[in-house]
């Protein structure tokens, strides 16, 4: 009696942005008509983490008889460009395969190689520019290990040595940008890397 009382017989699945939830319940192994009390909640969302476009999952037993499937999908915050070679990646590093819903936001990664931590190292860049600044990135250049060039949507072109120079100098940045938002100063960038100032890029050959 127990049995049939507490047999599953529905899967809710919702959060899920680009995968179906045919697929999602595939991967998670439930089974239809088996006994609530026989599925592990930590074994279903294993099983759902490996999907490489699930970010998090969170599986909830509904007495008597569903499983709720909450998914969070990763999203592509940048496209990583290595000479004829592209992908997606996200907030952490991962490989995306899932596309952009608004591609043109996407922030392009340019990086020699694959190789020294360069996307990592990269990343670090583009977080602390989200987390600092309003103004929208374009693109973020990796040249070498202590030059990276920054491109925002205004196309302002920003130099800097690493992720610590970016972040020390926002307090002078910051009014700099809004000076060029209000068009109380025309440049095309500019440079971070001196210790205590910014230089001021007036020529785009400057820049790379």
């Amino acid at each position: 009696m127990r049995g049939n009382l507490f047999a599953i017989n529905q899967i809710e699945v919702f959060g899920n942005r680009t995968l179906s939830g045919k697929y999602i319940q595939s991967a998670s192994g439930i089974e239809i008509g088996k006994s609530i009390f026989s599925v592990r909640s930590w074994e279903i969302e294993n099983r759902i983490k490996k999907i490489n476009d699930v970010k998090s999952v969170k599986v909830q037993k509904v007495f008597p008889h569903l499983i709720r499937i909450e998914i969070i999908e990763r999203v592509p915050l940048a496209k990583v460009v290595i000479g004829d070679t592209w992908f997606y990646i996200d907030d952490q590093g991962v490989r995306v395969n899932t596309p952009s819903d608004n591609p043109e936001r996407l922030i392009s990664l340019y990086v020699p190689s694959l190789e020294d931590n360069s996307i990592p190292m990269t990343l670090e860049i583009i977080r602390a520019w989200l987390s600092g600044f309003d103004t929208p990135l374009k693109l973020v250049k990796m040249v070498h290990h202590n030059l990276f060039i920054l491109q925002l949507q205004n196309d302002i072109f920003i130099k800097c040595e690493n992720v610590q120079n970016l972040k020390e100098k926002v307090p002078i940045l910051k009014p700099l940008l809004r000076e060029v938002q209000v068009k109380a100063l025309k440049v095309v960038g500019f440079d971070l890397r001196m210790k205590k100032d910014i230089v001021l890029i007036q020529d785009e050959e400057e820049v790379f």
